[in-house]
């Protein structure tokens, strides 16, 4: 016959009551369905009359002098939170807890003995206190006032690891016993449906191993759920595990953290004894109370590590942001992170420079830790067991603990740091290994429980301690102010070359347009030099107006040298004062100027109406002149050339258009006209930089206005400028 497992016992509906109490279970209907056979020996029936009866009668049987106690319990479990109703009577001269509750649809009546425990209310605050005082070990303190409430031999506090075993990390006993202090338990020994059901009701005991337990007598056969019954039989592997530690009597209370099952209070006592209902709720209580003050403790030292450790990022962080050189950095503050993460080394480095501190692997073991490690996606990655094995057994000190940080994406900076090995001997409360045997006298279908508890010793190498949590986000946040300190440098260093592109930008402009617009009025200056040179005995009205011309000139140049400047040292952010302008003077200044410059004596010129226009005076100009001067340059060598120059008005805008029938442009080509120094392919022949049309989009630009071409190849150019209407 195949032997059932531990984990395979189905615990929590064994149908077994212990001796000191009794138990009724009724349906949905609250009719009897089920009663332990033991309730004959008190009351002198037998278990299968009360089955079909209602709880209201059996209750008036049961307890007919306090019955009337009863008739509100449906409101107390009805509750959410205190969901069950617990009454303390006299039976026989001998004192009884009664508890009513519901588990699933069946609602349950219990009725179990009591020690004649009296919890008095100075005492809570005197435990308080005792769990306070204990500071650091409030576990040590828990497992002494717990001892002193129920008076058993041993009372110890057992901790469940990450791989599910166990460990004793507190206890107290008598001084004829051996300490279990630091002893170790293997999973099996709390199977994974025993570790569900602590979770779910959180205290259990058992008062003799080897005393009588009662069947429940049935209306019908199912299994009845029996989580929530404090008067359950233990599971027959688990009396058997407890009669080979030599245990009599036992309880166990579930220390509960952040939902999940933490640990437990175990208590074992030599001999046969019944914790009783109010013990066992003044041990919880303590318990519960025990695992706030463990919380608020654990909360205190986490918000003293996250103050000392923000102190060292905010000047890491300083740092950082001031000095480009990330060794430098951190060779600065190496010792301090080690510190607070509790490191025997560092490295930091890429391919090409790299730093240590502390003690650190071999070169060649580094090599191989960052080859490996380079597989994680994470961006920062933990262990604690060695993951090097490569003539690890030659050298004198291991270092299993690792922590790994990519400190900057898509690099090969890396920070590593190291934990040395740390040896561990362990010891077992006996060897932890699970014997099933073939056969089990007297039991059929039933699994072995461990037979040895005697100590057995085991030595645990090739890993450090484990790194904490705290420790974990502490170097994350490191690595996020490096990669921060980085992003930011950065962007400033692409803030600074966009500066750096603007300022020569607005210098290629400054430079252009002092060669390019400066022409005409040079030229200007030049032809009416000439013209005196050239014509001895000039009338006086003849010099004045050629002097004139030569002062306006000047005066023209030095406007246009004098914005240019201010552009320039204010990387075009200088402030306009616009006002209205009546641009003719200007336009057929230009006209002139440019036909003299460009020898274009036969050009046919058009000036339309004309409407003044919100604009800087000197600004204005140079956007007429390089516009006309344009078109009369490409419309030169037409037979007969032809510029055109008028605006119109609307709501919104004053246009101003400037016409040609010059050779025109290929705008299918998708080129940016408006680009420095392109010019188009046709332009071949004609004297110009590409300087001229970028000039006029800056322009347009610092006016606030708006500039669109119209042109074909061979059949001229027109060109809108739209100016904001002025209000």
């Amino acid at each position: 016959m195949r032997h059932m497992d531990c984990h395979e016992e189905r615990i929590h509906v064994c149908g077994k009551i212990q001796s000191f109490g009794y138990l009724f279970v009724f349906d949905r209907n609250e009719q009897c369905i089920a009663a332990s056979e033991n309730v004959e020996k008190h009351w002198r029936r037998p278990a299968h009359d009360f089955i079909g009866k209602s709880i209201t009668e059996l209750l008036d049987f049961l307890l007919p002098k306090h019955s009337e106690h009863f008739h509100h319990f449906r409101d107390e479990i009805a509750d959410p939170v205190f969901n069950r109703f617990v009454e303390k009577v006299e039976l026989d001269g001998h004192d009884y807890y009664v508890s009513i509750y519901r588990c699933g649809e069946n609602l349950y009546l219990e009725i179990e003995q009591s020690n004649g425990f009296d919890l008095r209310q100075t005492k809570l605050h005197y435990y308080a206190k005792h769990l306070e005082r204990g500071g650091s070990d409030v576990w040590k303190s828990l497992t002494q006032l717990i001892k002193e409430i129920i008076q058993f031999d041993r009372v110890m506090i057992y901790r469940f690891k990450e791989d599910k075993s166990g460990q004793v990390i507190a206890e107290s006993i008598n001084n004829n016993l051996d300490s279990l202090l630091g002893y170790r338990y293997p999973e099996f020994d709390i199977p994974k449906q025993a570790r569900a059901l602590y979770k779910e009701f959180l205290a259990r005991h058992t008062a003799d191993t080897d005393g009588p337990i009662s069947p429940l007598v049935q209306s019908k056969e199912e299994e009845i759920d029996l989580t929530h019954c404090s008067v359950r039989a233990l599971s027959p592997i688990h009396l058997q595990y407890l009669r080979n530690a030599q245990v009599r009597a036992s309880a166990s209370f579930s220390i509960v953290v952040d939902g999940e099952l933490w640990g437990l209070v175990t208590c074992q006592n030599l001999l046969p004894k019944h914790v009783d209902l109010a013990q066992r709720h003044a041990c919880l209580f303590l318990t519960q109370y025990a695992v706030n003050y463990y919380l608020s403790t654990r909360l205190k030292q986490e918000t003293q590590y996250i103050e000392m450790t923000s102190q060292l990022e905010g000047e890491l962080k300083e740092e950082l942001w001031i000095n480009n050189d990330l060794l430098a950095t951190f060779n600065k503050y190496a010792h301090r992170l080690m510190n607070k993460l509790a490191a025997d080394g560092m490295f930091i480095g890429n391919e090409e420079e790299k730093l240590s501190f502390g003690e650190i692997p071999a070169a060649h073991h580094i090599t191989i830790i960052k080859q490996l490690l380079g597989q994680q996606q994470e961006n920062v990655f933990a262990t604690n067991k060695c993951i090097y094995r490569e003539d690890t057994k030659n050298e004198e000190t291991l270092f299993p603990g690792v922590i790994k940080v990519d400190l900057i994406p898509n690099s090969s900076w890396t920070l590593l740091f190291f934990r040395k090995e740390h040896v561990v001997e362990e010891i077992w409360a006996g060897k932890p290994e699970k014997i099933t045997p073939d056969t089990l006298a007297g039991h059929e279908n039933y699994p072995s429980p461990r037979t040895s508890f005697a100590a057995w010793k085991q030595i645990n190498e090739g890993a450090s301690l484990k790194w904490e949590q705290r420790e974990l986000l502490f170097i994350e946040r490191i690595a996020l102010l490096v990669q921060q300190s980085i992003a930011k440098k950065a962007g400033e260093i692409q803030r600074l070359n966009e500066e750096l592109v603007n300022a020569n930008n607005t210098l290629d402009t400054y430079s252009y347009t002092l060669t390019h617009d400066l022409k005409n009025p040079l030229s200007a200056i030049r032809l009416s030099a000439q013209m005196i040179q050239m014509k001895p005995g000039l009338s006086e009205e003849f010099l004045k107006r050629c002097s004139t011309n030569i002062l306006d000139a000047v005066q023209l140049m030095s406007e246009m040298m004098e914005k240019m400047h201010e552009e320039f040292a204010a990387t075009g952010s200088v402030a306009l004062r616009p006002y209205l302008i009546d641009p003719t003077a200007h336009i057929l200044s230009i006209v002139e100027t440019a036909k003299q410059e460009h020898g274009v004596h036969h050009l046919h010129f058009e000036l339309g109406e004309v409407y003044p226009v919100l604009a800087e005076r000197t600004l204005l100009f140079q956007l007429f002149l390089n516009l006309i001067g344009n078109a009369i340059k490409y419309s030169g060598k037409e037979q007969q050339p032809y510029v055109k120059v008028y605006s119109r008005i609307n709501d919104a805008y004053i246009s101003y258009f400037i016409e040609d029938n010059g050779i025109g442009m290929d705008l299918k080509s998708n080129n940016d006209i408006f680009e420095i120094f392109l010019r188009m392919p046709n332009s071949t022949g004609y004297e110009g930089s590409g300087v001229g049309l970028s000039i006029v989009k800056r322009i347009v630009n610092r006016l606030n206005a708006t500039i669109a071409v119209e042109s074909e190849l061979g059949k001229g150019t027109l060109f809108r400028v739209d100016f904001v209407r002025p209000r």
